[in-house]
């Protein structure tokens, strides 16, 4: 087999894409390096929540296994005593508090503001 010779019209700038593209690829790798960390950190942190409900799971089973028993009527009753009750819920509703009432007062001065001619 016979070799074959050939011109470069810019050795140079061939070697200079070459070493580019060799730092894109290894910062490439390096990226996916850090994506698989995360991956194992995440997987970790997902078999440790996993165990602490679990946990959690298996505290609130012994506690209840240690309230008393109630029986049937007593547990309708208690059920009906609880739906008499009214229990007012403000987390909805949102109290008027200083900033607020400033803050109506100075909208209502700029519109004040507004009417007055120079």
């Amino acid at each position: 087999m016979s070799k074959v010779y050939t011109t470069l019209d810019s050795p140079v700038g061939l070697r200079k894409d070459l070493l580019e593209s060799s730092i894109h690829a290894i910062e490439m790798m390096e990226d996916f390096e850090r994506l698989a960390e995360l991956r194992h950190a995440k997987h970790k942190t997902f078999l440790f929540l996993q165990a602490y409900t679990k946990e959690l799971h298996n505290l609130m089973v012994t506690l209840r296994m240690k309230f008393p028993r109630l029986e049937y009527n007593e547990e309708e009753k208690l059920k009906m005593e609880a739906e008499k009750i009214n229990i007012e819920y403000d987390g909805y509703v949102r109290k008027d508090n200083e900033v607020d009432n400033l803050e109506k007062e100075l909208a209502v001065l700029k519109e004040k503001l507004k009417d007055v001619s120079y």
